[in-house]
């Protein structure tokens, strides 16, 4: 990320709660390993799961969220793909709440 961006977000109220959360960056990357990198997901990563997740993006949001989680969802059975509608990155939790509940009730 770019110097300038940093210090901007140096200035925003939410900055020292990224702080705070820094130290698990390097855990982060662990379990991403290399899946944010613009390469295909491994495919055999997550074909294994047989449990019922639930892969969401805002249909407002950034591209590249969007394709990674329909990619994510288009490599198991398990998967359940869900646009949050004119949600970003940052989704209203107003929004999400109905679609959580929809998903784990299974109405």
């Amino acid at each position: 990320m770019p110097d300038d961006s940093i210090a901007g977000m140096r200035h925003t109220p939410v900055w020292a709660a990224w702080e705070a959360t820094a130290p698990t960056l390097p855990y982060d990357g662990q379990v991403m390993a290399g899946t944010m990198s613009g390469r295909p997901l491994p495919t055999d990563r997550w074909r294994s799961v047989n449990v019922p997740v639930l892969v969401g993006y805002g249909s407002a949001g950034e591209t590249y969220m969007a394709n990674g989680a329909k990619e994510l969802a288009s490599l198991g059975d398990h998967y359940t793909l869900h646009a949050v509608p004119g949600q970003n990155h940052n989704v209203d939790p107003h929004a999400l709440a109905p679609v959580l509940t929809a998903f784990f009730t299974g109405s």
